[in-house]
């Protein structure tokens, strides 16, 4: 299972010093939590990168995408699951949002 080998991946960069990024949508608390439980071991800080993004501002993102072809079209059932099923990070978490109106230099030094 490919989460099985990410986590096996993760492991052995921490257990060499490295610092690693985990990049997918973990909707979750369980499925960070997961992943965060690789890292235990290591005594390493680990953070939630939250993308704060309106839906809104999704679904003009992904009208302009359709008129571009700019980027990779995701199927709106696979969105509709991710946002039926999105558990937003809490403080507890080591959350660092980004929301679009953001400004990018001081999301950058948050992380």
């Amino acid at each position: 299972m490919l989460l099985e080998m990410c986590k096996e991946i993760i492991y052995q960069n921490l257990s060499e010093g490295k610092s690693v990024v985990y990049d997918s949508t973990n909707t979750r608390f369980e499925h960070r939590e997961e992943i965060r439980k690789v890292a235990e071991p290591f005594a390493v800080p680990t953070k939630v990168i939250f993308l704060d993004t309106p839906i809104k501002v999704q679904k003009e993102r992904q009208q302009k995408n359709l008129e571009t072809g700019e980027r990779h079209d995701v199927k709106q059932e696979y969105l509709d699951q991710a946002i039926a099923e999105l558990e937003i990070p809490t403080e507890a978490e080591n959350v660092v949002a980004f929301k679009p109106d953001d400004s990018l230099e001081l999301f950058l030094e948050k992380i």
